[in-house]
């Protein structure tokens, strides 16, 4: 089969669907490790807590916050995402000459979670959110936290950078090569669309909230904004790719990954159902 020949509506869906998938997949799992993370750790203060599907409930007084509490808190979370990201990297690197479809929910992994860290380091300190809340406990001058702004700006910058080729290898799940020829179709498909779709599909889960509550979900109504960044910066880097080559010992076609879209699906109707209501943590 030519390459030509997978270049056709049918198949650009399929990896559509295979890629967007993952995104959800991914953004579940660094929502949710945040989300039940930032409760253990209230609960080594002894917080109880009140928790759904989107938010927390610190059932304390305002003098009962320490520093010591609101470092751990709402920064547990970040530095795990931030962990993750790299364990993530490396399950992605290797299935890197793989097929296995499956890899695209470990690079949108590393892509969310680093972007969780970085982003969060520059847009929460920004707008004293999420761990930009710990900055201001730690009683940071406006230079220092310019600094740590910097900091996820340039964490951001280097990943878009360094990045790009893996992205385009991800291609060697469904191509023999990647150049010219199929470069739009395949970035359009794998990544273009999916995080739209994606971000979509994030925003309907938490509809109505992500939008008359301003108190929560900062990140998840803002984020996409760095992840944007990062995203472009691989787009730049691959478009001026010489046309990369891959393992030609078996052949390659363009399928559904039934086993993520069901998952993916199984998982994001799961927790939606289950965390709809409001549970007591009484530590």
């Amino acid at each position: 089969m030519s390459a030509n020949s997978d270049l056709n509506k049918a198949n650009f869906w399929k990896i559509v669907l295979n890629s967007t998938s993952g995104f959800v997949l991914a953004f579940l799992f660094v929502f949710y490790l945040n989300h039940f993370v930032t409760i253990i750790a209230a609960g080594i203060f002894s917080f109880d807590v009140s928790f759904d599907y989107l938010s927390i409930f610190y059932h304390i007084e305002s003098y009962e916050w320490t520093p010591e509490a609101v470092k751990l808190i709402f920064s547990a979370g970040s530095i795990l995402i931030f962990i993750f990201a790299f364990i993530a990297l490396i399950a992605y690197l290797s299935l890197l000459e793989e097929e296995a479809v499956i890899k695209i929910f470990f690079l949108w992994l590393f892509l969310l979670a680093i972007n969780y860290s970085f982003g969060g380091l520059m847009i929460g300190n920004i707008f004293k959110k999420g761990v930009g809340h710990v900055f201001n406990w730690m009683y940071f001058t406006d230079t220092q936290k310019m600094i740590i702004a910097i900091i996820g700006f340039f964490g951001l910058l280097s990943t878009g950078i360094l990045m790009a080729k893996p992205v385009a290898y991800s291609a060697n799940s469904y191509f023999k090569k990647l150049g010219e020829d199929n470069f739009p179709f395949f970035f359009t498909a794998q990544i273009i669309l999916p995080f739209i779709f994606g971000n979509l599909i994030m925003f309907l889960f938490f509809y109505p909230d992500i939008i008359f509550n301003a108190e929560i979900l900062f990140y998840e109504r803002f984020g996409w904004i760095s992840l944007a960044l990062i995203l472009a910066l691989i787009f730049g880097r691959i478009n001026h790719f010489d046309t990369l080559y891959f393992e030609e010992e078996e052949e390659r076609g363009v399928r559904v990954s039934y086993t993520l879209v069901i998952t993916t699906i199984a998982i994001l109707l799961a927790v939606r159902i289950i965390l709809n209501h409001t549970y007591l943590l009484v530590w």
